[in-house]
This record gives C-alpha cells, sequence and structure tokens, in this order.
C-alpha cells in the first residue's frame, strides 16, 4: 500500500472515531519497518509541551532502534494559536518516508451535528519541520542499554505498547 493510501486510510479511521463516538483522535502513528508495520499511540496533555516532546524523542528514538522506513501520523489539531486553542480544529495526517513527505488536513466542526471540511493536501512548508526530521536518516546509533529501555517503553505493557500490525 502507498504512503498516500496508509494516509488516505488512517484518515477515513480518524474520522470514525471524531463522527461515530465524538471522541478525540488519540495521537497514532504507524510505523512501517523491514520486519512489519507498528501501531503506536502517544497520550499526551496538550498543556504539557515536556510530554510533546518526550514522546516525539521516543517515536524518534523507536524508529531508529526498528530501522523504520516510513510512518504515518494521524492526530488532531488546533488551526489557531496552541495556547488560546480559539482556531477550528481539524484532523491532521503527516506520512514521510526517505522519498516523500505528504500532510493532509480536514477541519472539524464540531457543533449540534459535527462535519467536516474538504480533505486539503498541504505543502510541506505548511508543516512543522519537525515531523519531516523524526524519519531516521542515514547511519544512527543506539545503544544496547537504550534498546532495553525501549524494549519496556513500547513493550504489550509499557507506557507507548506498540502494537504489531503485520
Amino acid at each position: 500500500m502507498s504512503l498516500v493510501d496508509l494516509m488516505i486510510e488512517q484518515l477515513a479511521a480518524a474520522r470514525h472515531i471524531v463522527e461515530d463516538h465524538g471522541a478525540e483522535v488519540i495521537p497514532a502513528w504507524r510505523i512501517t519497518t523491514p520486519e512489519g508495520a507498528y501501531l503506536i499511540f502517544t497520550r499526551f496533555d496538550p498543556d504539557k509541551p515536556e510530554q510533546r516532546e518526550r514522546a516525539l524523542l521516543l517515536i524518534s528514538r523507536f524508529m531508529i532502534w526498528k530501522m523504520a522506513t516510513s510512518f504515518v501520523l494521524t492526530a488532531e489539531s488546533w488551526l489557531g494559536p496552541e495556547e488560546t486553542r480559539s482556531g477550528d480544529e481539524a484532523l491532521l495526517v503527516v506520512g514521510v518516508s526517505r522519498h516523500e513527505r505528504f500532510a493532509l488536513l480536514q477541519r472539524i466542526s464540531r457543533g449540534d451535528n459535527i462535519s467536516f471540511g474538504t480533505a486539503e493536501w498541504l505543502m510541506p512548508e505548511q508543516v512543522d519541520e519537525t515531523y519531516f526530521r523524526l524519519l531516521p536518516g542515514g547511519a544512527s546509533e543506539i545503544t544496547v542499554e537504550e534498546i532495553a529501555e525501549l524494549a519496556v517503553i513500547f513493550g504489550k505493557d509499557g507506557e507507548m505498547a506498540a502494537e504489531r500490525l503485520s
């Protein structure tokens, strides 16, 4: 399945969560590695930026450990100032591989009925560069101690359990 196909599939899953359950979308990472694909949810308090930074660091280290070749991130986001959360809500899907960088956004209107705007493909410069730097590029080192720590964090009962999809 192509990166774009995975992104569209993930957007549909996120829409289902919002539309059918009225729930907030927890950031979900579908990470492709030589040994198969993994799904990881990264819960964090948006009012605590250090939690977001830690989640991004751990995901980055996981991708180095597993030699990731691509990922698709699906999340719910605010389009206005982060401090006030006063803009539109949207679903954001970011897809990155060694040769591709895509982002897809779909606005959410929550009123008496939930509705969605048209899905919009974004230009790479419209997306936080941090996401595009997460995928390991070139040689990276990881210690035996760090592998043991990551195995606990991303293990079955870990803080960010990585579910093997394939």
